[in-house]
């Protein structure tokens, strides 16, 4: 029985060698739960992104996929993680460019889905997407795509009401401050993207367009509409991007007010801890939300003003706003989440004065992908090694 005594002596050490130096698997990071996420809504064959439920490829996700790709810097690898070229087909084939510019009212502009509507907000995300992509001006076969720039000037053209503001879509009749902002962004962009086109001579009354954003003025800050009730953050932060893109070189008019008004917004104080960092859209609300920090920190950012801010605050409070499904929902703690506000975080970590969207979103672990695993498997192994040990050197002592 020594050599029996031996054989189990030898197997229970090197059964516990091995439980004491196996690595327990790594939980994921931010970043690995986001791209799994992300990953998980493209649609390979239409080459845009889609949203849970529905297998219909979508402009907003694929803005916001694109968006975390290149906040993070991925979209520069070599090969990229998507094939870009099918992305930019995605993208031609969502602007509406057939029938006749006069009667049809989504002539030239984005489509959000195929034969869906066309808003400024979508078609400056559409603009914004197609810029990224063609920056990689490396890829084989990416000089065979464009837009009919032309086309997109013609709808954007045709939301300018009256009063020289925008409206969210062709009909013109409801204008708002963000849908002036989208507009005025979009013309900047192909102006940019194509400067033959004289993209701002599209812009029919700049004098009647610079009265409509002062008209939205309210104190400090800026309402919707002239005729909505309160000033708010996204609205603030719309004027001032509407403003940037009028002429990217001018003062704001008025950007300390402003500056000081928006940084007051900023909620550090709150209840709930987690919710700490984030903006509230209106004086008071106390209602911080991804969305409002993103017009907030957007519009501090053009105006070289985020060091008025608790940026470490506003960070973790981004971080926080991850959802379970690895996205970035609007506020803490929700389940569900979607690309575009997960393209909103990636955008802000990469502003000034924060830690970089890839440093902060690998470096970090994401809270939902560790549970507690019960009774460590570790010490459940120890404890059958000591069992089936004291057994062998029971039956050992009987037999000698």
């Amino acid at each position: 029985m020594k050599k029996v005594k031996v054989v189990a002596i030898a197997f229970a050490i090197t059964l516990v060698l091995i439980t004491f130096t196996a690595q327990p698997v790594a939980a994921a990071s931010r970043y690995d739960s986001l791209r799994s996420y992300m990953n998980s809504r493209y649609d390979a064959v239409r080459g845009g992104y889609n949203i849970p439920g529905e297998g219909v490829a979508r402009v907003d996700p694929t803005y916001g996929a694109i968006s975390i790709m290149k906040e993070v810097g991925t979209l520069k690898s070599r090969p990229p993680p998507v094939t870009i070229v099918d992305v930019l087909d995605f993208l031609v084939t969502h602007q509406w460019t057939t029938g006749n510019p006069d009667n049809e009212d989504r002539y030239g502009g984005f489509m959000e889905y195929l034969l869906g509507p066309v808003t400024n907000g979508g078609n400056y995300r559409a603009l914004v997407t197609w810029q990224s992509l063609k920056v990689q001006d490396d890829i084989p076969g990416i000089g065979s795509y464009d837009i009919n720039a032309t086309a997109n000037l013609v709808w954007i053209n045709k939301t300018q009401a009256e009063s020289g503001g925008f409206s969210a879509d062709s009909e013109g009749t409801y204008p708002d401050l963000m849908s002036t902002a989208y507009a005025l962004m979009s013309i900047r962009i192909i102006d940019t993207m194509y400067p033959l086109e004289n993209a701002w001579d599209w812009l029919q009354n700049e004098t009647a367009t610079i009265e409509y954003i002062e008209n939205c003025k309210d104190g400090d800050g800026y309402k919707l509409s002239p005729i909505s009730s309160r000033v708010g953050v996204s609205a603030t932060a719309a004027a001032v991007l509407a403003f940037n893109a009028l002429d990217p070189q001018a003062a704001v008019p008025d950007a300390g007010s402003i500056q000081t008004w928006l940084a007051s917004r900023q909620i550090v104080d709150y209840e709930e801890e987690i919710m700490n960092g984030g903006f509230e859209e209106a004086v008071d609300t106390i209602d911080p939300n991804l969305r409002s920090t993103y017009f907030a920190l957007s519009a501090l950012n053009v105006t070289n003003a985020l060091s008025t801010i608790n940026a470490t605050a506003a960070e973790n409070f981004i971080l926080n706003c991850q959802s379970e499904d690895g996205s970035f929902g609007i506020i803490p703690g929700l389940s569900t989440g979607t690309l575009v506000q997960s393209g909103y975080a990636c955008e802000i970590l990469n502003m000034p004065g924060f830690s970089g969207a890839y440093d902060s979103l690998s470096s970090s672990t994401d809270p939902y992908s560790t549970s507690d695993p019960g009774f460590e498997w570790r010490m459940i192994l120890v404890i059958g090694i000591v069992v089936v040990a004291l057994i062998l050197a029971v039956l050992s002592i009987r037999h000698d």
